[in-house]
């Protein structure tokens, strides 16, 4: 008997999607940033932390979350329609939206990246992640699609469902932060210590650093970051 019931199809399909540059034409750059926002915030809005202090020979890359939506509830007045964020996934056809990030990711890195640059010589490139990004990030290296001078992991949590010789390998001649503000209410000190163990764990030099503040990006820790990506192999 032919089942006529609810059945759920998945389906490619051809989107636009966007990303946000802040500092020097990608064309000319000599170090890349690329850096993924967290839950409910959009790409544009997450690089004004560090739109006055990008160093003169940087370019920062941020790709935006294939999935927007407004961020509060519907209000007869429309108010809600005011605020807007992007998610990287939901548990609603979770690994289809993890193969379309990755997928994502892999198209700004070589149309932005590859396809523009001037030099024969290797870009150096630092991925920076913050709180929902991280753990897509941690997808990315670990399908092989980057292969960063430093990854920071920025109050987030590592993604339990890569593989730790990928992650060893992917992770490989890498500096690795680990950054949190000591009042941030989602990077608890156990969850540090977590991420901190599991991170050394992959063999690679890990740094920790705490700010004072919550859950955002904070100029001062940027501005170390951005100057401090390595020119050396």
């Amino acid at each position: 008997m032919t089942d006529r019931g609810i059945r759920v199809v998945s389906t490619q399909t051809v989107r636009t999607a966007r990303y946000a540059v802040v500092g020097e034409d990608p064309a000319t750059a000599s170090r890349y940033w690329i850096v993924l926002h967290g839950y409910g915030q959009l790409a544009p809005r997450f690089l004004r932390a560090g739109e006055n202090i990008v160093p003169s020979d940087t370019c920062v890359i941020a790709p935006e979350g294939l999935s927007r939506f407004y961020l509060a509830a519907p209000t007869s007045d429309g108010s809600h329609l005011d605020r807007v964020g992007a998610t990287w996934m939901t548990r609603e056809s979770r690994e289809t939206d993890i193969e379309d990030a990755i997928s994502w990711l892999e198209s700004v890195y070589h149309d932005v990246i590859e396809s523009n640059r001037k030099s024969v010589q290797p870009p150096i490139v630092g991925v920076l992640a913050f709180s929902q990004g991280v753990a897509t990030a941690m997808r990315w290296i670990a399908n092989g699609g980057v292969k960063p001078r430093t990854f920071v992991v920025w109050a987030g949590g590592l993604a339990s469902d890569v593989q730790e010789d990928r992650m060893t390998e992917g992770l490989r001649d890498t500096q690795v932060w680990l950054i949190a503000g000591d009042r941030d209410r989602f990077a608890s000190l156990d969850m540090r210590a977590t991420v901190l163990e599991t991170l050394r764990g992959y063999d690679v030099d890990t740094q920790e650093v705490m700010f004072s503040g919550d859950h955002h990006l904070d100029a001062g820790v940027l501005t170390m970051l951005l100057n401090g990506l390595r020119r050396d192999v």
